[in-house]
């Protein structure tokens, strides 16, 4: 049976921002397949989260600070893909309510910074780059 990920992307979205947040659809019409919405803060116009989901890969993007993080899930199992949306989608929350840490690192090979965000949630520490991320698993 296969999976409807846009579905799935929508109730779970739906589940986790309130009437706190606005929520459209952000799927682009060259890549039909990858589904997506952007979220926005009422009180915070200022943070967006753009979040991703394919059948074997999700991501949360932040473009006002270029970060991102990615999950990879392959299997066909609709759960434990609805659950690494849902813990996506609740990252993003903490974003969007100003519980997230911005630190700014230097570049490797060239001058000046770039953002790090750091979020925990559930006594675990997630980390958005630009090239490089962290998610934790408990």
């Amino acid at each position: 049976m296969t999976i409807d990920i846009k579905a799935m992307l929508h109730r779970i979205v739906a589940e986790v921002f309130d009437g706190d947040f606005t929520v459209e659809d952000a799927t682009s019409s060259d890549d039909p397949l990858r589904h997506a919405v952007r979220v926005f803060n009422r009180d915070k116009q200022d943070r967006t989260a753009i979040i991703r989901a394919t059948y074997e890969w999700m991501d949360a993007f932040i473009p006002e600070l270029n970060v991102q993080t990615t999950v990879f899930d392959y299997d066909d199992v609709e759960q434990e893909k609805e659950d690494e949306l849902r813990r996506l989608c609740l990252v993003m929350r903490a974003y969007l309510r100003g519980e997230a840490r911005i630190d700014q690192r230097r570049r490797l090979f060239r001058r000046g910074t770039v953002p790090v965000v750091s979020i925990e949630l559930d006594g675990l520490e997630w980390r958005l780059g630009r090239n490089h991320w962290v998610v934790p698993y408990p």
